[in-house]
């Protein structure tokens, strides 16, 4: 009976890391119901084929069948479908194997080591996963997020490995009721703590994605506002346009040329919106310069801002990212200097954006193993990080430099942006 319930269980576990798996390689969920179905009916099938027939080449036909309908919920690409089968099938067999020749010498064929067997599987099989979202996602918010807590997490089925190194190693334990008990124990401690890391994971890019959309409609505000104030200014001098040229009428019929220009550039000045800053007709990066130049503008001394960029540059997620959260942590090193300066120029050429940022800082940069450390008090709070905009960057196939002296830090970014 406890051999039948520990299948049940490790099956169970198994069929909630090979769906990990499928979401770490094809990048989302499949849909509720069918997903649903698709894996019970795969995991009821493997399971009593298993515990009723014992054929090592059912058990083969089984796996490999169901994995590929699985695969099926994500895409209809027969190719991606073969691949991602055989990789997924393949890393279990590895670890199947691996656990064999991990205590094949103390055990003999029997339910003592069948399910030995398949709890060292599992624990192996999460150990892959938890590598895999660490080499596969390291791009995306995931990482940004979280970057180190994979190699902390894989130390907990390491270590239910070694306990069970102990167990079997140990002569003087017998294979009794208390040993099938810490098993199905160790079995459900990381199943639990898979659960919280899932749950730990959805928290991080649930705070992530509002921490972003509350900067985006922040910055959209922004811009709105500007919009407004400039349309109500076209709309005053549209109202008043005929007075304006009967005065500049007098004005040239008595040849008061100076008394006309300075009457334009009332004009002018009156049009003008100080609060529009960046004006390229690119919404979604001017809503950006034009919110983060306003910040700056009123934390540091000088701000100098060169600008010249197409209004119809294909103007993406990652660009409007990395600008935002250069400028964020530009402007926050920079209001801790004396100097307090900060200088942007970008500029577009021949389909390539060039960023070009640069601000006083106080001249503590360290760097770990090729990385900066924040000395942020909360980082997750003030953007993603100089780090993470490097992979970003090097994610829309860019190229970006860091350098820096004793008063200045500086950013140079090349990225494609057609």
């Amino acid at each position: 009976m406890y051999n039948i319930l520990f299948c049940w269980l490790s099956n169970f576990f198994r069929m909630i890391l090979i769906r990990r798996f499928m979401q770490v390689f094809f990048g989302k969920e499949a849909s509720g119901k069918k997903e649903l179905i698709v894996y019970g009916l795969f995991y009821v099938v493997n399971t009593v084929l298993y515990l009723v027939f014992h054929l090592p080449l059912l058990n083969f036909v089984c796996n490999l069948a169901g994995i590929f309908i699985i695969t099926r919920l994500y895409t209809h690409t027969f190719k991606i479908n073969s691949v991602v089968t055989l990789l997924v099938y393949f890393i279990n067999m590895g670890c199947d194997t691996l656990a064999v020749v991990m205590f094949v010498n103390n055990f003999k064929e029997g339910v003592v080591f069948n399910q030995l067997l398949g709890l060292i599987t599992d624990l192996l099989l999460f150990m892959c996963v938890l590598a895999a979202e660490k080499i596969v996602t390291s791009k995306k918010v995931t990482d940004l997020i979280i970057p180190e807590h994979s190699l902390a997490l894989m130390l907990i089925p390491l270590i239910s490995i070694l306990l069970f190194a102990v167990l079997v190693f140990d002569k003087t334990s017998p294979y009794n009721i208390i040993f099938e008990m810490e098993t199905l124990g160790l079995l459900l401690i990381n199943m639990v703590v898979f659960y919280l890391y899932n749950g730990i994971l959805k928290a991080y890019t649930y705070k992530i994605d509002k921490l972003m959309l509350e900067q985006k409609i922040s910055m959209y505000a922004n811009q709105l506002d500007t919009i407004m104030k400039t349309e109500s200014k076209i709309r005053g001098l549209q109202h008043d346009m005929k007075h304006h040229i009967i005065q500049l009428e007098l004005m040239a019929k008595q040849n008061g040329q100076s008394d006309i220009e300075e009457y334009l550039q009332n004009m002018a000045d009156f049009m003008s919106n100080p609060e529009e800053l960046v004006h390229t007709g690119n919404l979604d990066i001017d809503s950006v310069l034009n919110y983060m130049i306003s910040k700056a503008k009123q934390v540091l001394k000088e701000v100098n801002v060169k600008v010249n960029i197409p209004s119809d540059i294909a103007s993406h997620f990652n660009i409007n990212v990395i600008i935002g959260n250069l400028l964020e942590n530009a402007i926050e090193a920079a209001v801790n200097t004396e100097n307090k300066i900060l200088d942007i120029d970008i500029h577009y050429k021949q389909g390539v954006l060039y960023l070009d940022i640069s601000n006083s800082y106080s001249n503590k940069v360290t760097v770990k193993k090729h990385r900066f450390l924040t000395s942020k008090e909360d980082d997750h709070k003030h953007g993603i990080g100089l780090n993470n905009v490097k992979k970003m960057v090097e994610e829309s196939n860019g190229v970006l430099q860091f350098c820096y002296n004793e008063d200045m830090f500086r950013v140079k970014i090349m990225m494609y942006a057609e």
